[in-house]
């Protein structure tokens, strides 16, 4: 095995494992807080006469370069809301972080955002008592987020714990085109340079490969060029989908549905074939060693190297984003590529979804009133596009019919970039339906990602799993089950990649699967979506 290929497994090897005051009051008084008192008023605005600051726990985007408080989307809120946020957002590291604060029950007031809690920590730290439920206060004081309920039962549904319970709002985006989420491109004019069409097969994408490799297409005399780049064990950024071409899709879960029956993914004979078929690659030094241990921001850097391109392709959401408007035109999409067998087929997400967390209040909020009023606030159409997008009057525009469009985005920036210069924006809660949707025109990105969307639909997979919220006894099962499993996968199939050797270990290591439980995981998921669908 080669330097760099034994020091990407090492270091993946050695990754762990891991404000409103309670009273009565009517109309616009003052209530008091659970530690003390603060003018609130059940309606309009200000949220508070006496400013109330919360402390809130978010993640932020990578392409967010501003501190939260100095978002202009943050600083308007604030003034129209009279409630100060302390921002501890995070772009490495979260998950740690939150981890700890849960088990040590230093917690902030809320944690805000879609990358913010898993459905784990939701049902978890809810039956527990450190995320309180949230039923109450928005039958009180959140009418735009009653109403949606009311009016999206099967939301509601989504976000409702097995105890009845709603302890976080979601993050809400219906944008079709959202069922597709990795693709994989190519740089073209490489290809154009080196007399070379497009891929079409696994096999042909491993030639155009190996021709990068070796034939100098960025002309710099140096063997500087990275073939294949991706983040091993990310669904945006992964090879996951790329496994569908050998017969059998995998995801992050290793868990699929086909013909309304769950499947375990990773002891299948097709799951074996498509881990070969990378190995043979990283063989040949097609793969970027890289792959194994980079964050999003390494990958990024690669595409936009200042020197000269040497990326060849990646998998990713939009060119722009990874290379740059410089480059962006070099890279285009491929569609499935056909396997041995002519298999096409891709994975498919849940489009509008986007994430149970976006608000959760905790038991250390002295305020639950105000906090709720203010994520009610944010759910407003406005202030959602605000949120995700960017201000009206910066990175949108309102029409005089009442509906939106996006402004220019300014030379030599994505689109992302823009957006997030004074928003949150990927990180943020927000609700934007599908009535929404359909009143802004969609900008040069959407419009790109709606077109890939419709190219690549006939090959998307047909069945998902439901967007079930498991019992808190079958979640904390599942954590157990699925730490050791996938633990086991990661490991074993990065080492097949790098190493190979999968036909002397796979026996041992469907064995070892079996002996972690991977049958009662199937047997839980299976329960879980029998449960839903009978409902």
């Amino acid at each position: 095995m080669k330097v760099a290929g034994k020091k990407a497994l090492a270091a993946l090897l050695t990754l762990p494992l891991m404000l409103t005051a309670c009273g009565g009051g009517s109309g616009n008084g003052d209530n008091e807080g659970k530690n003390g008192s603060t003018a609130f008023n059940e309606t309009g605005f200000p949220i508070a006469n006496d400013q109330v600051t919360l402390k809130f726990v978010t993640t932020r985007a990578p392409q967010q370069t501003k501190p939260h408080q100095e978002l202009k989307v943050v600083k308007d809120f604030e003034g129209k809301t009279n409630v100060h946020i302390e921002w501890d957002a995070s772009s490495q590291g979260y998950e740690e972080k939150k981890n700890l604060m849960f088990a040590s029950g230093d917690l902030p007031d809320v944690f805000y955002g879609s990358e913010s809690l898993n459905d784990m920590d939701i049902v978890t730290y809810g039956s527990q008592g450190q995320l309180i439920p949230l039923n109450d206060l928005i039958d009180q004081y959140a009418p735009n987020v009653k109403k949606m309920l009311e009016a999206r039962p099967d939301i509601k549904r989504a976000i409702t714990a097995p105890d009845g319970n709603i302890y976080s709002l979601p993050s809400i985006q219906e944008e079709e085109h959202l069922a597709l989420n990795d693709v994989l491109f190519i740089n073209k004019k490489w290809l154009d340079e080196l007399g070379m069409k497009l891929p079409t097969t696994m096999d042909e994408f491993e030639q155009a490969l190996a021709a990068f490799k070796t034939k100098d297409p960025n002309k710099n005399g140096k063997a500087d060029e990275i073939p294949f780049s991706f983040i091993y064990g990310h669904d945006l950024l992964g090879i996951y989908s790329m496994y569908g071409a050998f017969g059998r899709l995998d995801t992050s879960s290793h868990i699929v549905v086909e013909n309304g029956k769950v499947v375990f993914t990773a002891d299948k004979p097709e799951f074996k074939e498509a881990t070969a078929y990378f190995h043979k690659l990283y063989s040949q030094g097609l793969i970027d060693p890289e792959s194994f241990t980079q964050e999003r921001s390494v990958l990024f850097s690669k595409g936009k190297n200042k020197d000269a391109p040497i990326l060849g392709a990646y998998v990713g959401w939009a060119p722009i984003n990874v290379v740059g408007p410089e480059r962006e035109k070099d890279y285009v999409p491929l569609l499935p590529l056909k396997g041995p067998d002519g298999q096409q087929t891709w994975n498919r997400f849940r489009p509008g979804f986007m994430t149970r967390a976006g608000f959760a209040i905790t038991a250390n909020n002295k305020y639950p009133e105000a906090s709720i009023r203010w994520i009610d606030a944010v759910y407003d159409e406005k202030a959602s596009l605000e949120w995700n997008w960017g201000p009206i009057g910066l990175t949108m525009e309102e029409k005089g019919d009442g509906t939106y469009r996006f402004k220019p985005t300014p030379e030599g920036m994505s689109f992302d970039e823009f957006r997030h210069s004074e928003a949150p924006g990927n990180t943020s809660a927000r609700l934007i339906l599908k009535d929404t949707i359909n009143k802004i025109e969609k900008s040069d990105i959407q419009q790109y990602r709606a077109d890939l969307y419709e190219q690549f639909k006939p090959f998307l997979a047909k069945d998902m799993y439901p967007n079930v919220l498991f019992p808190a006894e079958d979640m904390q099962r599942l954590a157990v089950l699925q730490t050791d499993i996938n633990s086991h996968i990661t490991k074993t199939q990065a080492q097949w990649i790098i190493d190979g050797n999968y036909d002397g270990q796979w026996d041992s290591y469907v064995q070892a699967l079996k002996k972690m439980g991977s049958d009662e995981l199937i047997e839980i998921y299976q329960k879980n979506m029998d449960a839903y669908n009978a409902q």
